[in-house]
């Protein structure tokens, strides 16, 4: 059995680069050595890399062997240089032509029929173009996985995939965990003695810093914020500026640092000295899951994240996270200040995040994942 992953991958920055480099280690892990067929330019409008890509992947493949497609709109070109992932239909097509080997996809983005209907144009339009593209998804892949159980409905109810060609592997935790003593953290950061909140992640136009600073305005005088990751797209830069401008507005520069671009080495250091990492994200009712927070869950720190549907679900469903309502200044405050100064809930959170971690951490996901190749393989087999 030869495993072929189709995927962005390091050096590019991306999250879905980052997800498979860490799944692929799972795997070696797990005593299987993938083979990685690489998405070096993921934005092109050339079709021909694509079905050069594809061809490349069928290339020595039978019908022992897997073809793993890491899939996101982004990743898969763009149409007149408009229409994102449209190249997956070619891709597809050209694997059924000349390949036997069972094609599993994994959805990194699902959106509901509901939330897109409730949303504005770009969203219905957005819709619209998802039931094109999952015409050849269904078509053409031979099973699906995704990340979350709210994923796996939304699929099966608004996009009519096969409940038994589709499995939930929630998104691996880190295994390589640092632990490092906290308040000698706080020191080297600059912060002895200090209680200190994070934003992981890229800057982001759709993340609301400003309520994270108003927040911090309202706390004791103790509470720092520090901001990691660095600005990705051009037209964040004026987000990155705007944080600037908003910290200064309210005398904030001795409470908040934004650190940028963190190297790997430094994390451990960094994540053992916070107390709250803050999720931002506010994409809406899709499937969805978070690279960073999986990393601080990972290093046992409390995490509030907005009660977009999919952090709601993981609240509801493993206790680990805590969620404010999104955008509601009082309701992110009282989360924070409970999450600072009750130790029942701290505990609490701990606890149940070490659980999580145990069940999903990347060697766990990367047994997981072999044992759905295997039962594919040998039902081509037969």
């Amino acid at each position: 059995m030869k495993i072929k992953i189709v995927s962005t991958y390091p050096p590019t920055k991306c999250g879905i680069a980052e997800h498979t480099k860490q799944l692929v280690n799972a795997l070696k892990n797990a005593q299987i050595n993938p083979e990685i067929i690489e998405i070096k330019r993921p934005t092109t409008s050339n079709p021909f890399y694509f079905l050069n890509l594809a061809r490349e992947t069928a290339k020595g493949s039978s019908k022992e062997d897997i073809i793993h497609i890491q899939f996101h709109l982004t990743i898969f070109g763009k149409l007149f240089w408009i229409l994102p992932g449209f190249y997956i239909t070619l891709f597809l097509f050209w694997l059924k032509l000349f390949t036997k080997s069972k094609i599993v996809m994994s959805l990194h983005d699902s959106p509901s029929k509901e939330y897109s209907m409730k949303g504005g144009k770009k969203e219905r339009v957005l819709f619209y173009y998802y039931q094109f593209i999952y015409i050849f998804l269904k078509m053409f892949v031979d099973y699906f996985i995704v990340h979350s159980e709210q994923g796996k409905n939304i699929n099966i109810k608004d996009w009519k995939i096969s409940k038994e060609k589709i499995e939930t592997l929630n998104m691996g935790l880190p295994t390589n965990i640092i632990k490092i003593n906290k308040e000698k953290c706080k020191k080297s950061l600059g912060y002895p003695k200090k209680k200190i909140l994070l934003i992981l992640g890229y800057i982001r136009g759709s993340k609301n810093y400003d309520l994270v600073l108003n927040t911090l305005k309202k706390l004791d005088k103790n509470v720092v914020l520090l901001i990691v990751g660095a600005v990705q797209l051009e037209k964040d830069k004026l987000v990155y500026e705007n944080i600037l401008k908003k910290i200064k507005e309210l005398h904030l520069e001795k409470r908040v640092k934004l650190l940028g671009f963190v190297k790997d080495e430094e994390m451990p250091s960094l994540l053992n000295a916070t107390d709250i990492g803050i999720d931002l994200r506010s994409q809406g009712g899709g499937d969805f899951a978070s690279s960073t927070m999986a990393m601080e869950l990972a290093y046992n720190i409390p995490v509030l994240a907005q009660n977009i549907p999919s952090f709601e679900n993981l609240k509801n469903k493993e206790g680990c996270i805590e969620t404010f309502q999104e955008n509601d200044l009082n309701d992110l405050t009282k989360k924070v200040k409970d999450l600072l100064y009750n130790p029942a809930k701290i505990k609490g959170l701990k606890l149940k995040s070490k659980e999580y971690w145990e069940n999903n951490n990347w060697d766990e996901i990367g047994k997981k994942t072999k044992k759905l190749y295997l039962s594919l393989v040998n039902k081509n087999l037969k």
